[in-house]
């Protein structure tokens, strides 16, 4: 399994809806998840590698009424609050081949745009993970 798979299966214990792989469908609830093109790796003489990778949530939701919107942001938080709760417990993701020592919020839950039917929001989940060759 991908490294992004792993972490839509994670993320799946939070949000039960199928979450896609870097494409946003045209449903009016969607979710996909998509990796930013930045990455930081330390490499180290014993052959250690530690890497940062950043991947970025993107969330389609109906937006027609304030009740709506307001529901919206509350589920921005409550996943925020969820992956920090998993970050405190030290839950995190398993990856094939590479051993999760970090997970974290780098870019809070956002409105990115919006139109009369739906808002799209976005928000950056930081994967910190170990390779010992």
């Amino acid at each position: 399994m991908t490294i992004i798979e792993s972490i839509i299966q994670f993320l799946g214990q939070y949000e039960a809806d199928r979450i896609g792989v870097e494409k946003l469908t045209s449903q009016s609830t969607a979710y996909s998840l998509m990796k930013a093109p930045q990455e930081h790796v330390e490499k180290f003489i014993s052959g250690l590698e530690i890497h940062t990778d950043y991947y970025e949530l993107v969330v389609r939701r109906d937006a027609t009424s304030e009740a709506e919107r307001i529901s919206n942001n509350a589920w921005g938080q409550g996943i925020a609050e969820w992956i920090s709760r998993k970050e405190r417990t030290g839950d995190y993701p398993v990856l094939d081949g590479y051993v999760c020592t970090g997970l974290g919020i780098s870019t809070p839950f956002a409105l990115t745009s919006a139109d009369s039917n739906s808002a799209v929001y976005q928000m950056t989940i930081k994967v910190v993970y170990r390779k010992e060759n």
